[in-house]
């Protein structure tokens, strides 16, 4: 009986014949496949789960964010991919980028391509260099722009030409309008109390140049005759 069980575990009706790869979009099939080149004719039940999907996640596929594979008995393995999403874009120079929730530059945007990502939001001033394709960048102000660009309406997203963050210690959160107003958020604490008080502002059709917003208990809009501290 031992011998016998033993010789059909190690038969080739265990042996794994196919990978079927579920959920990629900007890879083909033989890019994943060959990240685990061990797994066509191994034993299904000797695949080291956790290990071929930290491979398949850990590798230099930049847009792959998780990978699950599912054993289907006798001969055959089920790969499952998480991508990223393009969360904003950035820009160093001429250069714009894609990049994630999580800070991880997914691409290179050429200005002709620009139109395709107008739902993203522009954020200068990110980085100072050229970044790599599949670098992590931990600029969390970077992402809080995004958060806060959601929060706002329809109308008052539809005035936002870009954002970007100051050269100063709290790296302030500054929007820019396309008529070349700016509103400074500062950073992303009070989002919901802020954005309140912009809408407030521009319902009352204040007239400005700058809507400082970051101590919300005393905002203050500046237009080109001076500084008016609005209650």
């Amino acid at each position: 009986m031992v011998w016998g069980l033993n010789y059909f575990y190690n038969s080739k009706y265990f042996k794994v014949k196919s990978i079927d790869i579920q959920g990629n979009t900007h890879y083909k099939d033989e890019e994943i496949k060959v990240l685990i080149p061990k797994v066509i004719g191994a034993n299904i039940f000797e695949i080291n789960k956790k290990k071929e999907e930290e491979t398949i996640a850990r590798g230099e596929l930049y847009w792959v964010k998780e990978a699950e594979l599912s054993k289907i008995f006798p001969d055959k393995v089920i790969i499952k991919l998480v991508e990223r999403k393009p969360f904003l874009k950035i820009v160093y120079k001429d250069r714009y980028f894609l990049m994630d929730n999580e800070g991880v530059v997914l691409d290179k945007i050429e200005k002709e391509d620009l139109n395709e990502y107008k739902d993203l939001i522009l954020v200068r001033n990110v980085v100072n260099y050229s970044v790599n394709i599949g670098e992590k960048i931990a600029k969390k102000n970077a992402l809080s722009c995004v958060d806060i660009y959601k929060a706002l309406d329809s109308q008052i997203k539809s005035m936002i030409k870009e954002a970007r963050l100051e050269d100063n210690i709290s790296g302030d959160i500054v929007f820019e309008t396309y008529n070349g107003e700016e509103i400074i958020f500062g950073d992303s604490s009070e989002i919901v109390k802020k954005v309140e008080i912009l809408k407030q502002l521009l319902k009352e059709e204040t007239k400005y140049t700058i809507i400082d917003l970051r101590s919300p208990d005393s905002p203050v809009t500046k237009n080109s005759g001076g500084s008016i501290v609005s209650e």
